[in-house]
Order: C-alpha cells, then sequence, then structure tokens
C-alpha cells in the first residue's frame, strides 16, 4: 500500500526561514470596513514545466495504518496549476471582517489534512484519525510552540495561534509528516486547490499588490487593479 505526503522532518529547519516571506516584520494595522460594491479577483498560480517526481520513503513503524510507502509530493498539481501556494494581498489596510472559517488539522492515513490550512488569529483544531499515536509539533516565529500528543486516549487537542505567520508543523513520530498552519492577519488570504485556482472576494477598489508563497518555490508578486462589481482575472507564475 503506498501512502501520500509533503516534505519529510529534516527539511524543516530551511523551511522555517522560508516562511519569513510572509511573516517577516510588523502585521500592518487592518480596519475592518463595510465594502460597498467590492470586487474580486479570480486567477491561477501556475508552474512552468513540470513538477519533480515524488520521492518515496519507506515506511517503519505502523505500516498497518499507514502503508509499506509513503509519497512526498514538494510539489504538486494538475494542467500546470500549483496546488498548495498561499496567496494573499500585500499590505491591505482595511476591508470586510475577518471571515475565515474554523479551521481544523486532522491526521489520517499518517498524512496531514489539509497540507496547507488557513486560520483567523484565535484557535485551531488539531485531530488524529489515525488508530496510532501522533503529535502537532509546531515551529513557529511569533506564536507559542506546541507539541500536542493524540493518541487513542486523546484525538483532540486545541491550538492558540494569535500571531500572523507561518507556522511550519511535524509528526515527531512520522518523519514524512509535515503541514503549514497558516495565520491571516486580514480576511483576503486563499489557498490554492489541485489545479491552482483561487479567489478572492469583497476586495475594496483600488490598487493592490498580490503575492503568492509556496513552500518548496517560494514567493512571486503581481500588481493589479480591482473596480468595482468586476472581477479582476490574474495568473501568478512559478518559472
Amino acid at each position: 500500500m503506498k501512502g501520500r505526503a509533503r516534505r519529510g522532518a529534516t527539511a524543516l529547519a530551511v523551511i522555517a526561514a522560508a516562511c519569513g516571506l510572509l511573516g517577516s516584520g510588523p502585521a500592518a494595522a487592518y480596519d475592518a470596513v463595510e465594502v460597498k460594491n467590492g470586487g474580486a479577483i479570480e486567477g491561477k498560480v501556475t508552474l512552468a514545466g513540470s513538477p519533480p517526481p515524488p520521492k518515496v520513503v519507506q515506511v517503519g513503524q505502523d505500516a498497518e495504518t499507514c502503508g509499506k510507502t509513503q509519497e512526498i509530493r514538494e510539489v504538486e498539481g494538475k494542467d500546470g496549476g500549483l496546488k498548495n501556494a498561499v496567496v494573499r494581498l500585500v499590505g491591505i489596510t482595511k476591508g470586510k471582517k475577518q471571515d475565515l472559517p474554523p479551521a481544523t488539522l486532522d491526521q489520517k492515513g499518517c498524512v496531514f489534512i489539509p497540507h496547507v490550512v488557513l486560520t483567523a488569529p484565535g484557535k485551531l483544531s488539531a485531530l488524529n484519525s489515525d488508530p496510532v499515536s501522533h503529535n502537532v509539533h509546531t515551529d513557529p516565529g511569533k506564536n507559542d510552540p506546541v507539541n500536542a500528543i493524540l493518541s487513542k486516549l486523546k484525538r483532540k487537542a486545541s491550538i492558540s495561534v494569535e500571531a500572523p505567520e507561518i507556522i511550519p508543523v511535524k509528526c515527531d513520530q512520522h518523519g514524512w509528516m509535515s503541514a503549514y498552519i497558516v495565520v491571516a492577519e486580514h480576511p483576503y488570504y486563499a489557498v490554492t486547490d489541485d489545479t491552482g485556482a483561487f479567489r478572492l472576494r469583497d476586495v475594496p477598489p483600488g490598487r493592490y499588490t498580490l503575492e503568492a508563497w509556496h513552500e518548496k518555490l517560494g514567493r512571486v508578486q503581481q500588481p493589479l487593479s480591482v473596480e468595482a462589481g468586476k472581477t479582476a482575472a490574474v495568473k501568478l507564475t512559478y518559472k
């Protein structure tokens, strides 16, 4: 049986530095206001060329649940799109109130689901849906670190994430398991789907910088304008 995962724990120290791309420096003050006749941003994050093949990791412990092997996919997507890129508006100072739904990070099949979880500042639920023990070990730059053990006796934990940043997560018991918690300082964030698509709604009219961040590829930016009642189409490409 073959499972699927992302980065191994050995690379998390490198990634922690890269995560400063969206979390470095103080967050800009943001005022929640009523957005009348706002616009939208709809687009796709793409990758020029083909993604690298997955790395195959041999599973030692808990193979009955985790499978005999796991595939580590650092870069993936369909039809030229890039999955799991974090898209945001840079430096926006006012707009709609924070409306991101409560977030959950699960451990199922010895993989974190979702690999990139987007949440507003506050509390995040961590779950273990497997019959084996896992832990949720965070490596934040601004928030308090967490190492929550989840087992048959304790399936759920609440994690406090108050400061905006991107937080690497790993399971120490299964070295291939990794994820990212994205704590958003405003509601104009999105994580791309399997095809690289995303959408931001109720954006006040104006000129902005749109940024995409990816755990392996870094960031790309593009300026754009949003008009009242219209949708701005955009494509961000990693070359």
